[in-house]
């Protein structure tokens, strides 16, 4: 009994507990990778089912040895925008509904507020009511602006509309000063301001030598406002020292026919060997009071288009400048008959520039007709400024 054989003593037997734990770990492998395989094999049946489904659902699908081309369905409106069918639907709308027709164009401009051409406009552009009177004391002058009758419209609108916003300036020529401007009243051709200036400054000796010169403007909200008619009355005529107070009714008339805005000396002369057009702003006199004015110079042709611009130096604080400045222009002669020469008188003031009055000759002016006729002279004129 004590002799054991040489194989139990080289390996001894296991004990129980370790061959349980290695039973378990075999089945749980078992069962893990039988598992893993049943869930392939779903899968795989799941595919193939879905596929047999879509097959007799959808033949073509399966065709991928052919291309189709698709038409667009959606049709094409006016402009070429398209026309889709909208998901949710009006319940006053009906089925078949079709797209509302563009307005053109032409209709729109119909609509549109027309402005009038100054062709168009009337000589009589209305009147405006003033009062005078003067101060000997304070040297003061008080203008009275009380309203405006009969104003002309400058723009007409299809509902008939009174458009006008009108305002007045004044100012004292030939210095220009003492500029002032009244309120807006909206939307009427009779105007009531009621409004009163005082004028401080003005001796008995400048008072009857001044003209009031009196602007009747239309506001525009969005370009340049425009002038409804203007006037100009000579001081001395009223007699205020005479009088306390003076009234007075003056029509308005359109602005070329207010009084001189001023003089300028040109000379000019022609080269027809050399083809060129000289112009010598030599002068201006009798200008409105501005305090530093220059002169510019466009030549133009037959259709308005500018072919050359110049301008002087600026003088300052003179009523009578003197430039001397000459201006050459290459110009064949066929086409100096048709050139138009340009000028214009401007002032320079509180940083901007305004127009004073300007000059226009062309071949049927007698001034250019001389140069012509007598070339490579030099030939000197007055012009009035408009």
């Amino acid at each position: 009994k004590r002799e054991k054989s040489r194989s139990e003593w080289t390996h001894p037997p296991m004990p129980v507990a370790h061959r349980t734990q290695s039973y378990d770990w075999a089945v749980g492998a078992l069962i893990g990778v039988s598992g893993g395989l049943i869930l392939i094999v779903a899968v795989a049946l799941l595919i193939v089912n879905k596929r047999r489904k879509s097959s007799h659902q959808y033949p073509h699908l399966l065709q991928t040895n052919h291309s189709i081309a698709v038409k667009n369905a959606l049709s094409m409106g006016p402009g070429g925008l398209k026309q889709t069918v909208s998901p949710l639907q009006s319940p006053l709308s009906s089925t078949q509904s079709t797209p509302s027709p563009l307005n053109s164009f032409a209709s729109i401009m119909d609509e549109r507020t027309r402005r009038l051409s100054p062709s168009e406009l009337p000589m009589e552009r209305g009147k405006i009511n003033l009062t005078l009177s003067y101060d000997t004391l304070a040297l003061s002058l008080q203008v009275g602006v009380l309203s405006c009758d009969d104003l002309c419209e400058l723009s007409l609108s299809p509902s008939g509309q009174c458009l006008l916003d009108p305002y007045v300036k004044l100012q004292l020529l030939p210095d220009r000063d003492h500029r002032v401007k009244s309120r807006i009243v909206r939307s009427t051709n009779n105007p009531h301001f009621d409004e009163h200036f005082t004028m401080y400054g003005v001796s008995a000796d400048q008072l009857a030598a001044s003209t009031l010169h009196i602007q009747v403007c239309a506001f525009d909200r969005y370009s340049r406002d425009a002038i409804v008619g203007e006037t100009s009355y000579r001081l001395s005529d009223a007699q205020l020292v005479l009088h306390s107070s003076v009234p007075l009714t003056l029509p308005l008339g359109p602005e070329s026919l207010v009084a001189s805005k001023g003089e300028v000396l040109l000379s000019l002369t022609y080269q027809p060997s050399l083809n060129n057009l000289t112009v010598v702003i030599v002068k201006a006199r009798g200008l409105m009071g501005t305090p530093d004015p220059y002169a510019k110079l466009s030549l133009r042709d037959v259709d308005g288009k500018r072919l050359a611009k110049k301008r002087t130096h600026v003088k300052r604080a003179a009523k009578n400048p003197v430039y001397n400045e000459s201006f050459v222009f290459e110009l064949p002669q066929s086409q100096l008959m048709q050139a138009v020469i340009d000028i214009q008188m401007m002032q320079h003031n509180n940083g901007h520039s305004e127009c004073i009055g300007r000059v226009i000759l062309n071949g049927a002016d007698s001034h250019v007709a001389d140069v012509i006729s007598r070339s490579d002279r030099q030939i000197a004129q007055w012009h009035c400024l408009e």
